[in-house]
């Protein structure tokens, strides 16, 4: 009897319109053919319409790219924009496809700390000299849950001035926030599409569809022609029915469903923090993502203690280690369980 708290799967159900708008979509032949590569214009101009509301831009159609889930588009990325050779600046901590996708492209790779001491932002100061081809940030962070302001994105952008820099920021949490704080997007600041940028999105975490894979990319259109050009020899695009359902939700009660995801995790949040800050545990504030993260209790490393727990407490978390050196002396929580299965873990945790 384990219980998971591992894996960012969320278990809510997804809108119920989203299943409505995909058995109506099923009906049309036209999907059962190859989707448009680049995405339906459908999809594209749903999303034109949700980044207008959601950051004020309405970029062009050589600005947008669907793709299979924004983990695809990120691991693809290097391949599309980088040289054997090149330097890749990766987030430590960060989620570990960064890394091995520079590797499978033959790429150096740099390390761009974030300094828990700062809220775990990117400290650019300490890579002024790395000539990278390729910089990936990821806020609202994955595993640390750190949010950042607008002005951490310009700074960004100040390694984009030359146009060697490519600047890539994983958004996959982007609307998966609390305390009605909403966090900035790279593309929102003013002239980053003008500059070699680029940002993935995932309806996965938005409307908890992860088996479903589907997100977009949002960015400079030099380089969404190259990663659609690497993507071209690989995969044949997103199911159609999918993007049809998805741009049907989009324009419709996808804002309620996302602002109703967001309360129910929330309330996770706060019962789980509540509950370890009882137990004497050291949480990062955590004010987005599904995730919450915590210090390692002394003298323990973060392998030995999710073994622990997983030994002792049939609670299985994510040691910080996996992140990069950066997470050791931490450990991730999922809260994609119901409040209640949160409650016993911890209760299990608190026994041990």
């Amino acid at each position: 009897d384990i219980i998971d708290l591992s894996i960012g799967d969320p278990d809510l159900s997804p809108p119920d319109s989203l299943l409505e708008h995909l058995g109506e979509a099923l009906s049309n032949p036209e999907h059962h053919r190859y989707p448009p590569q680049r995405g339906t214009s459908r999809l594209k101009d749903s999303v034109r319409r949700y980044l207008s509301r959601r950051c004020g831009i309405e970029p062009g159609d050589d600005e947008i790219l669907i793709l299979v889930g924004s983990k695809e588009g990120l691991a693809h990325l290097p391949w599309a924009v980088c040289n054997p050779g090149d330097t890749v600046l990766l987030p430590d901590p960060g989620y570990p496809v960064y890394h091995s996708s520079a590797v499978f492209a033959g790429c150096e790779t740099a390390t761009l700390q974030l300094d828990p001491d700062s809220g775990f932002k990117p400290d650019f100061d300490s890579v002024s000299d790395v000539k990278a081809r390729l910089c990936i940030l990821n806020y609202p962070n994955n595993p640390t849950s750190a949010t950042v302001e607008a002005g951490v994105f310009e700074n960004a952008l100040v390694l984009s001035e030359s146009g060697e820099t490519i600047v890539a920021n994983d958004a996959a949490y982007a609307d998966v926030y609390f305390d009605g704080v909403v966090p900035p997007l790279l593309c929102g600041i003013d002239g980053a599409l003008e500059r070699p940028i680029v940002e993935m999105f995932s309806f996965s975490k938005t409307y908890c569809i992860t088996g479903w894979r589907v997100g977009f990319a949002v960015g400079n259109s030099k380089v969404i022609d190259a990663l659609a050009h690497m993507k071209a020899n690989i995969d044949s695009g997103v199911f159609g029915a999918i993007q049809d359902a998805v741009a049907a939700t989009l324009d419709g009660d996808g804002d309620a469903y996302a602002e109703s995801m967001r309360s129910e995790f929330q309330a996770r949040r706060d019962a789980v923090v509540s509950a370890l800050d009882r137990l004497g545990f050291q949480c990062f504030p955590t004010c987005a993502t599904f995730y919450v993260w915590v210090r390692v209790p002394s003298p323990w490393n973060s392998m030995d203690y999710a073994l622990d727990l997983l030994e002792k407490a049939n609670v299985l978390v994510t040691p910080g280690v996996g992140f990069g050196n950066g997470g050791e002396g931490y450990f991730r929580i999922s809260l994609t369980r119901p409040v209640d299965v949160l409650a016993g873990a911890l209760d299990r945790i608190a026994r041990i």
